[in-house]
């Protein structure tokens, strides 16, 4: 069976909570499989590992959206996932002829969620219409000011827009005024940054708690006195301890013994984590982003036999402060006072941390021709990424839904 890698991208509705996952996929160079057509084999081997893995594991609840070939979509080989969990997305490359639109209206009517990728013509939908149900524009393919036009021209003829490639909080709000439904790409991950912008008051208490968790001099005395004044974030912490993620033998009482169970660094970790989720104008999937990179992070740092493979944990979940905080990385890192180690992985992709965050990073967007994983098989690549996101949907449940009666 050929080795892929598969990642995914969050794509959003306009409360910005997530709908689904496009799947990225691709074969890696020593593909070996028997099929003529080689894209049909990375599409075939993505099913078959999506069955074996668990789509759960994948996508969590929500659905998957799948770019899937010809041969697939007019029924030569079975498509096997299950219609309420799938969107099946027609890329710009097939032709379209009256075989695949009575294939697509059999999948249609069987269930299946239909979107057309890349749609740059609205002359294309239209024979679609009454099959498909979203069509996806990228915006950078569209002349930004035929936008408006194309949007509604679309909606007009009763499909639901899915805009792409959208990069900043700037272009997230445009598309969300001009009516569309979903939203794709990596607005999130960067920050609304408005020059002149005074830092609202709950931004600077999580600066500053984060600048006291970082600083070395902080003692266990000092944690401990925060803690006090807080007793949301006691519960929070201690819960976390308790939970599955840990499975300590006999009940964590109190905020000292947690300490010395899980150690300093750790706790101070799990500190950070759970003041960026103060946050309440920022969606949970940043901190789940954070919280993916971070553990894929450290779990390389592992295989890599980095010394401190926690400095790896703290870098993956740093690397979103500036979408979290609306402030450029440069002048948060130097309020917090990071060290040199960190601050360099998160600048400059500096040492043994940078590389790794590169590494994951390029894995997450689906860079494949960045993904250089070096004495590392794709397999353990995969592995390690798919764990990454199942520890993120186990430890998100925690803090975000068992945790929600605290608040």
């Amino acid at each position: 069976m050929a080795d892929i890698y598969i990642g995914r991208q969050a794509i959003f509705n306009r409360k910005m909570e997530v709908y689904a996952y496009e799947l990225l996929y691709r074969s890696c160079e020593t593909n070996s499989a028997s099929f003529k057509d080689p894209d049909l084999a990375t599409t075939q081997v993505t099913l078959n590992t999506i069955i074996e893995m668990g789509l759960n594991k994948i996508v969590n609840n929500s659905k998957a959206f799948i770019n899937l070939t010809r041969n697939f979509l007019v029924g030569n080989y079975a498509i096997l996932l299950p219609p309420e969990r799938m969107v099946i997305e027609i890329p710009e490359t097939i032709t379209t002829d009256q075989d695949l639109l009575d294939a697509l209206s059999k999948l249609h009517k069987g269930g299946y969620t239909i979107a057309l990728d890349d749609v740059m013509d609205i002359n294309r939908i239209i024979p679609y219409q009454n099959i498909a149900s979203i069509v996806k524009l990228d915006l950078k393919l569209i002349n930004p000011q035929d936008l408006p036009m194309m949007i509604r021209s679309v909606k007009n003829r009763g499909f639901m827009v899915l805009a792409e490639k959208v990069e900043t909080m700037e272009e997230f709000k445009l598309c969300h005024n001009l009516g569309v439904d979903y939203f794709q790409g990596y607005f999130l991950c960067r920050p609304n940054i408005i020059h002149g912008k005074k830092t609202d008051s709950s931004r600077l208490v999580v600066m500053r708690t984060l600048a006291m968790l970082q600083d070395k001099r902080t003692t266990f005395s000092d944690l401990e006195q925060m803690l006090a004044q807080d007793v949301n974030l006691s519960y929070k912490l201690l819960h976390l301890t308790n939970s599955g993620y840990y499975s300590f033998i006999s009940e964590v009482k109190s905020l000292r013994q947690a300490i010395s169970l899980v150690g300093l660094d750790t706790f101070r970790g799990w500190m950070s984590l759970l003041m960026m989720t103060t946050l309440s104008d920022k969606p949970i999937e940043l901190t789940n982003i954070a919280l993916q990179r971070a553990h894929m992070a450290e779990s390389l740092a592992k295989i890599y036999k980095h010394p401190q493979p926690e400095v790896c944990f703290m870098v993956g979940l740093f690397s979103v402060l500036d979408a979290l905080l609306d402030q450029p990385m440069e002048e948060i890192i130097q309020e917090l006072n990071l060290s040199h180690p960190v601050s360099s992985a998160l600048l400059y992709f500096e040492g043994l941390p940078g590389y790794i965050l590169s590494m994951v990073l390029n894995y997450e967007r689906g860079e494949w021709s960045n993904v250089k994983y070096p004495d590392l098989l794709v397999e353990t690549i995969s592995r390690v990424y798919f764990d990454s996101i199942k520890w993120t949907n186990i430890l998100s449940q925690e803090i975000h839904g068992n945790l929600s009666v605290a608040n």
